[in-house]
């Protein structure tokens, strides 16, 4: 990812080694589908939903959900078609751009809108400009949980960070039974934004972030999960949940 532009290629490694590359992804979706609530036969969104791990999940999890995956990569799309065929029409997948607004008029109000590792493609005033939209989008009571990268504040936060998710790749390599190969392609994609900053990368500061979706109107802003400059959290949009 040295170019500043995601590329068909970075979707291949990404497809491969997301489960080493990202600090305990399994962990980060479970408490995703755990804290968007029960939300019955309603829509839930998956912005930038890759290869379909996060969709399967929710699916999983909340049997009558519907779940629709959004993301610009072909292959990540053909991805999550196939591996999540057996769900019938309750998945679809669309085309779309995270940072355009066409896509964000929605002619059903979703139960809840989730994201993973790929609102930190945004500066600071697009993030905002994306919340704000989630939240007049949302149905009442809606959720909305991000996963991200996150912006450490200060030079020893950072080289904690840093240093933290380079152990993670490397032991989870090595304790799979790989080897080394995924921590060698980890620094050949120089995956770590930390290690190899690049123009794609602009995650924003926690606390930044929590105060925006509180300025903006959600309730119950809170951090559910943090690690390696990894955070996951959310926020509720006020109201009365329907369940469907």
């Amino acid at each position: 990812m040295t170019t500043g532009v995601w590329s068909e290629a970075d979707s291949a490694s990404f497809i491969r080694f997301a489960d080493f590359f990202v600090p305990e992804r399994e962990k980060q979706q479970e408490l995703i589908s755990t804290m968007i609530g029960p939300v019955g036969s309603g829509q839930v969104l998956d912005l930038c939903s890759g290869p379909g791990a996060l969709c399967g999940r929710l699916l999983a999890d909340h049997e009558q959900a519907r779940v629709v995956g959004l993301d610009a990569s072909a292959a990540m799309l053909a991805e999550s078609r196939e591996v999540l065929s057996a769900y019938g029409d309750r998945f679809t997948a669309e085309e779309f751009d995270l940072p355009s607004a066409d896509w964000r008029a929605r002619a059903e109000a979703p139960a809840a809108v989730v994201s993973s590792l790929a609102i930190h493609h945004l500066d600071g005033p697009q993030k905002k400009q994306l919340y704000t939209d989630v939240h007049s989008m949302l149905a009442p009571g809606g959720a909305f949980v991000i996963a991200d990268l996150i912006e450490p504040v200060g030079a020893r936060a950072t080289e904690l960070a840093r240093r933290e998710w380079d152990e993670w790749v490397r032991d989870n390599a090595l304790a799979s039974g790989l080897g080394d190969e995924p921590y060698k392609a980890f620094h050949e994609n120089e995956w770590s934004w930390l290690q190899y900053p690049d123009d794609l990368d602009k995650p924003s500061p926690l606390r930044d972030q929590l105060n925006w979706l509180q300025e903006i109107g959600f309730t119950d802003v809170d951090v559910y999960w943090a690690r390696a400059g990894h955070a996951v959290f959310g926020a509720t949009k006020t109201g009365e949940r329907h369940d469907g």
